[in-house]
């Protein structure tokens, strides 16, 4: 009997699942909230510590609400990409000439360079090129939130509309596909966690995607990925929007120094004696 890619899939996921059993009870961070408050924006951040099996964070009832995942979703974007064949490792895009709305956008780029300027049109033309059933198929399979995804949209269901994602959905993914996980091939994986890295020191790898969104006029941001120590590894997903008070100029980049600020107090604290 021939076995469907999302079927395979899916006994593939239960067998891991047998392995991994996460944490029941999360626990709020003290101080989180002054970080917020720092940064004039609302929203929540869960992190999850691998050794612990622990998850903690910030307004954890949020972290249950789904969200449009943005270009967070140019992760799974990339693997089913890669997997697929439909581009490889060494794909040059071409740039077509004409003016995009980010000038970054305006030149030849690798997938990996696709990837950290974040460019839409050519993910756009990749989940063009996956097509509609495939795609949806890999979507199941990796179980990456509730995409709704049809043909009209098949080239923005992650941008507009009503795909949704969760903050411990992310994390569970970027769980399954940090420790390969994941039902794809080692090679598909490993090649996406290469281009996720955004810092590397001689204490700590940071490996993570963005996301930005308008969902009803109200601005939504993401910044999910994991956080590498000698001995340790975090997962974390933060998503934010706006308060009256936010430096909109600002927001991008307070994503990410929110985030670096929760996850230094939660290693701040781990390192304190009882």
């Amino acid at each position: 009997m021939k076995l469907s890619i999302y079927t395979l899939g899916v006994i593939l996921l239960l067998f891991a699942n047998i392995a991994v059993c996460f944490a029941e009870k999360p626990v709020e961070m003290e101080n989180a909230e002054q970080v917020f408050q720092k940064y004039k924006v609302n929203g929540s951040i869960l992190i999850y510590d691998q050794n612990e099996n622990e998850y903690s964070g910030y307004n954890l009832e949020r972290c249950n609400t789904g969200f449009i995942p943005a270009s967070t979703f140019k992760i799974p974007n990339t693997l089913i990409a890669l997997e697929a064949g439909v581009i490889t490792a060494d794909s040059i895009f071409r740039w077509d000439g004409e003016k995009k709305s980010n000038p970054g956008w305006e030149s030849d780029m690798s997938i990996g360079q696709a990837f950290q300027v974040s460019n839409v049109p050519i993910y756009q033309d990749i989940a063009q090129s996956i097509g509609l059933e495939r795609m949806k198929e890999y979507v199941r399979l990796l179980h990456f939130g509730e995409m709704d995804i049809y043909p009209d949209n098949l080239d923005k269901f992650w941008l507009e509309g009503n795909s949704q994602i969760t903050q411990y959905q992310q994390i569970y993914f970027l769980y399954k596909l940090y420790n390969g996980e994941l039902p794809l091939k080692k090679e598909t994986m490993d090649h996406v966690k290469q281009i996720m890295l955004l810092e590397k020191t001689e204490d700590y790898a940071l490996s993570a995607k963005t996301g930005w969104s308008e969902t009803q006029g109200k601005d939504i941001g993401w910044f999910v990925g994991y956080f590498e120590t000698e001995d340790n590894v975090y997962f974390f997903a933060t998503n934010i929007e706006p308060s009256d008070q936010t430096n909109k100029t600002q927001f991008g980049h307070i994503r990410i120094d929110l985030t670096k600020d929760i996850l230094s107090l939660k290693l701040i604290n781990e390192s304190t004696p009882d």
